[in-house]
């Protein structure tokens, strides 16, 4: 059996996937890319006795995908709070599904989870532009606010290293930072432990300094500075 995580490169697409894996640790193949890199499922080939999870990808976007997974056998489980439109209705498929204005996909995998990992939720929610539910999960998992502030300021760069118009135009490839995430239990672990999370870090304030200067001569920071404002309203 193969066991498939395709996810939004986003902050609440990668936090998800950090809370299913640090639940049940399993080697899978990682189908990702860019925050509006959507129509993720085209990539994934799948078959019988083969598991696919779906995190932060808009079921109404890949429903032709999904269904010809499904048709080949493949089990698929959906976690997501955008547009779905129809769901399929299968044996081989399961899903939870919310797309109420305050719900990320990450609060979504948490509940799934019973709250084992929340605070890896809190920070998904931060990240995603959904400072209310970002605070709650933060009171409910106990963090001070020192360490809130610490979790929301790694979701917002987690859910920054994600706009680009390519993954190249990125900090950080996000499957490549899904490998990075994975050894820590908690965000804060991540933030005073990993070596990546300077590199974050500093790159969103370098580009945030930079960004009143965006222009045609500066390509790499073109798609950040032109995409980045975006997520200022609803998480994505």
């Amino acid at each position: 059996m193969r066991c498939i995580d395709v996810f939004n490169g986003d902050a609440d697409g990668l936090c998800a996937l950090q809370q299913l894996r640090l639940a049940e640790a399993v080697d899978s193949v990682l189908v990702t890319g860019v925050k509006r890199d959507i129509a993720l499922l085209e990539r994934v080939t799948a078959g019988v006795g083969d598991l696919v999870t779906v995190l932060d990808v808009a079921l109404d976007t890949n429903r032709k995908a999904l269904l010809r997974l499904l048709e080949a056998g493949a089990r698929v489980r959906y976690f997501d709070h955008h547009f779905a439109g129809e769901i399929p209705t299968h044996s081989h498929f399961e899903f939870s599904i919310d797309t109420s204005p305050m719900v990320c996909t990450s609060a979504l995998v948490d509940r799934h989870l019973g709250g084992r990992h929340r605070p890896w939720a809190a920070a998904a929610a931060f990240g995603d532009g959904l400072p209310e539910l970002g605070e709650r999960l933060a009171r409910q998992c106990g963090l001070s606010k020192p360490d809130a502030e610490r979790v929301a300021r790694l979701g917002e760069c987690l859910n920054y290293n994600s706009y680009g118009e390519s993954v190249a135009d990125l900090h950080f490839d996000p499957a490549e930072l899904a490998l990075a995430l994975r050894p820590y239990r908690s965000p804060l672990e991540f933030v005073v432990e990993s070596p990546a999370y300077p590199r974050l870090s500093r790159g969103f304030d370098e580009d945030m300094h930079a960004q009143h200067r965006c222009g045609p001569s500066t390509k790499r920071l073109t798609p950040h500075c032109l995409s980045y404002p975006m997520r200022r309203g609803r998480g994505g």
